[in-house]
């Protein structure tokens, strides 16, 4: 999250960006009378600058946040450095509400974890693993409880928006289309496509069953053999299920972060020995009697503040009052207890915005994002747990009316447009375009090569050609690979120019 913020801020929302964040956040400064009352309303370190937001701002916190990620990868962790984790992410998804870019379920599902993951720490010393020498106590188990019904309201949720969505779950025929139309498809998505119909429609039993029967397992309570051993089937399944996803298509990091907390079902017994003798160098100690206390204390407050935070999210889940159930939901402002779901509904057909650039009106050059589908003959990128966001954001305005997505979600797409059209590729420096750093490398190349003075959006319908080992047998004997068929739609945006005042205007092309 922190490597990708740092890659691509500057260009989704800083001040030369799509949606400059700046704008955003001095608004809220205009609102509140003093930055701790703004703080409890919409947490952000950048609260407490003087000065406006800064694109160096929004660097330091990815850096900060990526140099601390890689300590606790290392093995050092600590409240201290969980806590810190958790509020420079918070930093960068509040700044981010102005725009469209950090919208997404698993934006949340990552602060809530990562809150979780401050009181799994000791208290209040930093600890090494890898220090023999060193001492720890066994993780809280009301911590490990807090993670397993996180476990159970992500899988439940995503199974019950299911259930109440679109009618191809109940009729079992989702996945006909989902491999193909998902954000990002990979080159992995090209066999789960063309798999048997029946196979398909199993895949779905199987999707309700692990988010709707089996969750369930993971809640129970350890009091024998039998239920020790039920509750770690439930938490391999869970994980399980969601390595499966991951290997169909590039869902960034969702479900690297949703196989988390299933992890919590599982003790150290499930782990193999040359595991267990090798983490157990670090040998556990009993707490003191004072730090016990407050361990006791800290988890009794902490219990009793998620059990009153999650009455919301239950209503949500069972429709308390007549209201229909809403995914991806935060009901505070520290976001501590979420709803979540994905896929209530999945389309039918991939409609792809194509945007080409031209000189003369005559001869037009189509630009490319990383990942997401454009040239059809270009293979499919692994990109997960990277988060490509613009890619994300374009798929949106797939969904028809395209035209309302644009004008709604995705209005970044005008101004991506006008930045396009107004670079002066000789006289412009790098840093006062770095939405470029949005685009494929060979379309950024393009565009610092070349002044461009007309633009356009296309809708094409795109279809996926051939399944993974039909294309494997056309590369081993050297012929053309072809990916994608596709076939034009509809104009989302007729050509355009920039005029003198600097306005968009359609062109006479």
């Amino acid at each position: 999250a922190f490597v990708g913020a740092y890659h691509q801020n500057r260009g989704l929302m800083g001040s030369n960006g799509l949606v400059p964040a700046r704008e955003y956040m001095d608004q809220l400064k205009a609102k509140f009378d003093s930055p701790t009352e703004g703080f409890l309303s919409h947490p952000t370190l950048f609260w407490f600058v003087d000065s406006s937001l800064e694109d160096w701002h929004l660097d330091a916190t990815a850096i900060l946040g990526s140099t601390l990620s890689f300590v606790v990868v290392l093995g050092l962790d600590s409240w201290v450095v969980m806590a810190a984790l958790w509020l420079l992410d918070f930093s960068i998804v509040t700044v981010a509400e102005g725009n469209s870019f950090y919208a997404y379920g698993w934006e949340s599902q990552l602060l809530e974890t990562g809150f979780l993951a401050i009181w799994l720490c000791d208290l209040p010393t930093f600890r090494r693993r890898r220090n023999a020498s060193a001492s720890s106590s066994a993780p809280s188990l009301p911590v490990l409880w807090l993670f397993r019904w996180l476990c159970a309201r992500i899988s439940i949720g995503a199974g019950l928006i299911k259930l109440r969505g679109g009618e191809c779950w109940q009729n079992k025929t989702c996945l006909y289309y989902h491999f193909e139309t998902q954000p990002i498809p990979s080159p992995m998505s090209f066999v789960f496509h063309f798999l048997p119909k029946a196979a398909l429609r199993s895949a779905v039993d199987l999707d309700f069953f692990v988010q709707l029967y089996s969750i369930w397992l993971v809640l129970l309570p350890g009091y024998n053999w039998y239920m020790t051993n039920l509750r770690r089937l439930g938490g391999f399944i869970q994980a399980g299920f969601m390595v499966n996803i991951l290997l169909s298509g590039n869902f960034a990091f969702l479900n690297h972060v949703t196989i988390i907390p299933a992890l919590a079902c599982l003790d150290d017994d499930c782990y193999p020995c040359w595991l267990k003798n090798r983490v157990h160098q670090h040998h556990r100690t009993r707490s003191p009697g004072h730090t016990k206390f407050l361990r006791i204390f800290i988890d009794l407050c902490l219990m009793g503040l998620i059990g009153m935070l999650s009455m919301p999210v239950v209503a949500n889940l069972l429709q308390i009052g007549g209201k229909h159930q809403v995914m991806n939901q935060s009901f505070g402002s520290f976001k501590l207890v979420n709803t979540y779901g994905a896929f209530g509904s999945v389309g039918e057909a991939r409609y792809e915005p194509i945007i080409s650039v031209s000189n003369d009106g005559k001869a037009w050059k189509e630009l490319q994002l990383p990942c997401k589908p454009g040239d059809v003959k270009r293979r499919p990128c692994f990109c997960a747990p990277y988060h490509y966001r613009l890619d994300w954001n374009i798929w949106f305005i797939g969904f028809k009316p395209h035209q309302s997505m644009l004008q709604r979600r995705e209005r970044w797409m005008f101004e991506l447009i006008q930045k396009i059209l107004v670079s002066d590729a000789h006289n412009i420096q790098g840093d006062e375009r770095p939405w470029l750093a949005l685009l494929d490398p060979s379309s950024a190349d393009l565009l610092q090569q070349e002044n461009v003075k007309y633009a356009k959006v296309e809708i094409y319908r795109y279809r996926m050609q051939d399944p993974l080992w039909a294309i494997a047998f056309k590369w081993l004997r050297a012929e053309e690979v072809i990916w994608w068929n596709r076939e034009f739609e509809e104009f989302l945006i007729s050509p355009v120019q920039v005029m003198h005042n600097g306005n968009l205007a359609y062109a006479n092309v």
